[in-house]
């Protein structure tokens, strides 16, 4: 099989690595558990805290949805050479359907409180919906990512 990309970029196994960019981005999505782990660890005002990032309850509660997708994928990521010791190459192919899936609810959750707030100037939705847009135009143009998924789903 032909490298594609310079030694660097892979493994001990042979395999491509992940690129810094994909942690980003799943740090990015699950930034609703990061402020709920953070404000846990401060126990006279986790609450208040909470109510920075979060000024209505049920805001938090909708960041916690895109989570899920974002959680599966970097497992995957995590485990993938577990994963190929055992065989379970195909698996690899959902990845970029996560990742996507987890970005595309958070734009969506993001323009929802939006509009809750009557499409007021918002920094903090307004920056996280761009991240959004960015992650997907990364996942849907990288060629390195599709080498990626290529590289991990064959034996």
């Amino acid at each position: 099989m032909p490298i594609k990309c310079p030694l660097k970029y892979y493994d001990e196994a042979g395999r491509m690595k992940p690129p810094l960019i994909l942690y980003i981005l799943l740090l990015f999505v699950c930034r609703g558990l990061i402020v709920l782990i953070i404000s846990l660890s401060f126990r006279e005002d986790s609450e208040r805290l909470l109510r920075v990032f979060y000024p209505l309850p049920y805001h938090f509660y909708l960041s916690l949805i895109p989570i899920l997708p974002a959680l599966i994928a970097l497992y995957l990521v995590s485990k993938r050479t577990i994963l190929w010791e055992k065989e379970r190459y195909r698996i690899f192919s959902v990845f970029p359907i996560l990742m996507g899936s987890a970005l595309i609810i958070d734009a969506g959750i993001q323009i929802y409180m939006l509009n809750q707030i009557h499409f007021a100037f918002s920094m903090n939705h307004g920056l996280s919906i761009l991240t959004s847009f960015i992650g997907l135009l990364y996942l849907l143009n990288s060629a390195y990512l599709k080498h990626l998924i290529k590289d991990w789903r064959t034996p």
